[in-house]
């Protein structure tokens, strides 16, 4: 049975009410709804809604609109009930609401049921008193509609239960029947209902009422979520090109899944494809598409024109792409070959330390080279002759490229201007095209300095808030004085007109925020859910605000201040802490009107962001620091103190975490802040596993300069033991792993033999019918990506036994140019599967330390034996790898500061 809540009567055929409990049935929750309002009235009361873009190209009775009561100063769901002609032009007759202007729905305004629903009497018909003619009998007939006392009858036992219960019946076409129990003074009586669902009503606006007109040229179109308008952009360079070059493209954006522009390469495309310089700050800007299909259309098309003809005195590329490493340069590589560019010849160079390599460099019918600035600077040494025709410069994550090579990049660019300044060159095309994710002091100098007429597109507001300079505030509170802190934020003597965005999470910080204010004697507003329906006069006084001296303060919450469209704010005052660094940078995009601009230098940077840092904010420090800094902003040492007790306080959580693989290279992490993995010893976790050895045999050589060995101080035989152990166990018993976790230990089988490995990452399914896990052979060392069916469950008493692989790492050298990753010409194959001895400086855990690491050959029928090679040395012959003389120096003073005691650090 369920219990209901009868709204509104309009007889006992046709009544509306809303489930509010049954067995069986699941009820809406109010909150739910009540959030759909919410959403709805945003929505709809945008300041800078385009009204005519939703207008509705047909209108038909039943029809689902949104429509306005200004009863209940609320935007409603409502149906068209019927069209007519009236006095004043076409009108509509809409169902529930008493005076309003219509609105299309939005798709998602829909996806909730309506919550009232249609109930009618079943088993009752409507009856009417017939008299006869000659007014002598009077009978009960049927009747087309309910009789006024019928009516008032229902309407009475109505108001008088006190519970209102229903079984539901037969379903008609407009409703369901139902039967009707009510409670009166402990007594149940019994009707018949009928339920139905009803596409037209909406809870907050039945409980008032009736039929209102509307007129026609109100009614607006649907919106459907994801119908956004798409720019429709077509680059002019392209018109000329051949179908095969657009099958090309076609084919390679296809494979890059490529599904259409974003808003950066709509804005960006055109102004690249025309050769202008361009500069891109966006959260995409480390993908080369948001700048690599117009600039190969746009070079392709500048070829084939022969606008290079008159270059015929030098030869080498007329493009160069800048990577900041050579990760990014082989994946810029691959990217080429499956595009339009092969006209170009594109070419990738990398060039180490070593003299001889750079000078026997041979470029040879390459009009795009692909290099890193520090491989190039070493080319510029041997070869300026070959860059003479440069033309276009393309700087990829030009903030990574200045923070990793600012020298090289300075010699680049004075470079690329010398030769672009040349007489030869006066009518030569000239370009530089810079993308990247953050706005940096670099990319002022390289806007300012080097680029001619240039298009600067940011799409990150925090990014384009730094390029407008605007003044960064942390003030450092607890959270129950953040309300005494805040008139540290306002400045009550200016003489220019004041803007102030006072920004909360919740109506009760409105609230009291509003009352803070007011006390001070400011022009204050307030603005939050409950108040939406002042959306227009208070826009309307905040526009009116412009006289020198006067100052207005808005009090709003993040979901309200979204629909007023305000971008011409002189300070944003984030009370409430922003939840996402997204969420941040649109609040100060509020002060949008207000950034500086390059290219006025009398423009008075005045829009200003006051952030308030409580105690519940302590884990978002790190990023807000490193904001700060970058806003050349001031940094309170209160701030920095309490940056360090959170760092500390992290470390600690990282506790079970591993020891971090940079640390364990190279001494250092350059990702502290922001690494996953542990930065401190462990005296637990990194007891010593190998303390009895001086000098370890390594037979399989990996490629990050981590070597593993086969076995170590005679276990070699209690592992052979294990794997016979193993094959016999699975000759019997062969389970299949039906669920596979990260870090998870299993067994796996290869030709006869059966391994133990770690999952060390679930790769994503996609479109193939197996997902693929990478696992790490814990007796080998090497990983390999298995797919997930092919692993077996592992007994616990297999997974007792230590690694036997063990990670060893050589000593005192880096990979060069500040790289993290190692260059595969670093992978000798010299090296591979010959058995090297290494003397061990350092153990911790399961990890060893080798200097040296060296090839010993025994002499053929002497006891004497020869050191062929040095480990460290080939290394630093291949010209990638520089000496790291503090390597083993700051891992142990990681162990001193860990109070750890004397892990074996000479053996």
């Amino acid at each position: 049975m369920l219990e209901l809540c009868i709204l509104k009567v309009d007889d006992p055929g046709c009544f509306w009410g809303r489930i509010v409990k049954g067995a069986g049935v699941c009820v809406e929750d109010p909150k739910e709804y009540e959030e759909l309002h919410i959403q709805m009235n945003l929505f709809y009361h945008k300041v800078n809604l385009d009204i005519e873009k939703m207008r509705l190209p047909s209108l038909e009775e039943g029809q689902v609109c949104v429509v306005y009561s200004g009863a209940l100063k609320s935007w409603c769901r409502a149906v068209l009930e019927s069209l007519f002609q009236g006095a004043d032009g076409c009108q509509a007759l809409c169902f529930l609401v008493d005076h309003a202007k219509v609105l299309a729905p939005l798709e998602k305004f829909l996806q909730l049921p309506f919550w009232v629903r249609k109930f009618q009497l079943s088993g009752i018909h409507p009856m009417t008193l017939q008299v006869s003619d000659s007014l002598e009998k009077a009978e009960l007939v049927p009747s087309s509609h309910w009789d006024t006392s019928a009516t008032r009858y229902f309407r009475n036992l109505l108001q008088a239960s006190t519970l209102m219960e229903a079984v539901l019946c037969d379903e008609q076409a407009e409703s369901t029947a139902v039967e009707l129990y009510l409670t009166i003074e402990n007594m149940k009586l019994y009707c018949i209902l009928c339920y139905t669902f009803c596409v037209c009503i909406n809870i907050y606006s039945i409980i008032t009422q009736t039929y209102i007109y509307i007129y026609i040229t109100e009614v607006m179109e649907v919106l459907l979520p994801g119908a956004e308008v798409v720019l429709k952009m077509t680059l002019s360079a392209c018109e000329n090109e051949s179908s095969h070059t657009h099958c090309v493209w076609s084919q390679a954006l296809s494979q890059w899944s490529y599904s259409r522009p974003g808003v950066t390469e709509c804005y960006c495309w055109p102004m690249v494809a025309r050769g202008c310089d361009t500069l891109i700050v966006s959260s995409n800007g480390d993908d080369p598409l948001s700048y690599l299909p117009p600039f190969l259309t746009h070079l392709t098309h500048l070829m084939l024109s022969s606008v290079y003809s008159t270059l015929t005195s030098h030869t080498g590329p007329i493009a160069v792409i800048l990577c900041p490493g050579w990760k990014k340069s082989q994946h810029l590589s691959d990217m080429l070959e499956i595009s339009a560019a092969r006209s170009l010849n594109p070419l990738t160079i990398l060039v180490g330390h070593r003299r001889e390599e750079a000078k026997s460099v041979k470029i040879k019918n390459c009009q795009l080279l692909v290099t890193t600035p520090f491989s190039l600077v070493r080319l510029l040494v041997f070869h300026t002759f070959l860059f003479l025709r440069l033309c276009h410069l393309v700087l990829d994550e030009v903030d990574v490229l200045y923070t990793r090579a600012p020298e090289e990049m300075s010699t680049i660019l004075q470079h690329f201007e010398k030769v672009a300044a040349s007489e030869e060159r006066t009518s030569m095309p000239r370009q530089i095209i810079a993308a990247g994710r953050r706005w940096s002091h670099h990319a002022e100098t390289l806007l300012t300095e080097h680029m001619r007429d240039p298009c600067v597109i940011i799409t990150a507001p925090e990014e384009a808030a730094l390029y407008g300079k605007v003044h960064q505030i942390v003030l450092l509170c607890l959270d129950d004085t953040k309300i005494s802190t805040l008139p540290l934020c306002l400045n009550f003597a200016s003489d220019v007109a004041q803007k102030t965005l006072i920004i909360t999470n919740s109506m009760d910080e409105v609230e009291q925020v509003f009352t803070a204010v007011s006390s001070r004697g400011l022009f204050a507003w307030k603005l939050h859910e409950k108040l939406i329906y002042q959306f227009d006069v208070i826009i309307d006084q905040w526009r009116k605000v412009n006289d020198p001296g006067t100052h207005i303060v808005l009090v709003t919450t993040n979901h309200c201040v979204k629909a007023l469209d305000i971008q011409d704010a002189t300070c944003i005052v984030h009370y409430g802490f922003p939840s996402t660094p997204k969420q941040f940078g649109q609040r100060l995009f509020y002060m949008s009107k207000n950034f500086g601009n390059l290219s006025d230098k009398k423009l008075s940077h005045s829009a200003k962001s006051v952030l308030l840092l409580s105690e519940y904010n302590a884990s978002h420090i790190n990023g807000i620091l490193r904001y700060m800094e970058r806003a050349n902003a001031v940094i309170p040492h209160e701030l920095q103190d309490f940056a360090k007790g959170v760092m500390q306080a992290k470390e600690k959580q990282k506790a079970q975490r591993p020891l971090c693989s940079h640390l364990k290279s190279f001494g250092f992490c350059r990702w502290s802040s922001v690494c996953p993995d542990r930065h401190t010893v462990d005296p637990v976790q990194d007891a010593p596993q190998h303390i009895n050895s001086r000098t370890i045999t390594v037979s399989h050589y990996e490629f990050t300069l981590s070597a593993f060995s086969l076995y170590i101080s005679g276990k070699k035989d209690g592992y052979n033991s294990l794997a016979a152990q193993m094959a016999e166990h699975y000759a019997i018993e062969r389970l299949h792993a039906t669920k596979v976790v990260e870090g998870g230990i299993y067994a796996l089988q290869e030709e006869d033999v059966y391994h133990r490995v770690r999952v060390q990452a679930v790769m994503e399914r996609g479109e193939r019918l197996f997902y693929s896990v990478l696992v790490c052979f814990l007796d080998e060392g090497h990983q390999k990506e298995v797919k997930a069916h092919q692993l077996l469950i592992l007994p616990s008493q297999f997974q007792i036994l230590p690694p036997q692989a063990v990670e060893i790492i050589v000593c005192r050298v880096q990979p060069i140019d500040g790289e993290v990753d190692w260059n595969p010409k670093v992978s000798i194959q010299k090296i591979k599967g010959v058995q090297h001895q290494g003397k061990i400086v350092l153990c911790l855990g399961n990890t060893v330390w080798v200097d040296p690491m060296v090839r010993i050959t025994s002499m053929p029928g002497l006891k004497t034996t020869i050191n062929e090679y040095d480990i460290h040395s080939e290394i630093l012959a291949t010209g990638m790898g520089t000496n790291n003389p503090q390597h083993v120096v700051l891992l142990r003073e990681l162990c001193q500061r860990a109070d750890v005691e004397k892990i074996p650090c000479t053996m």
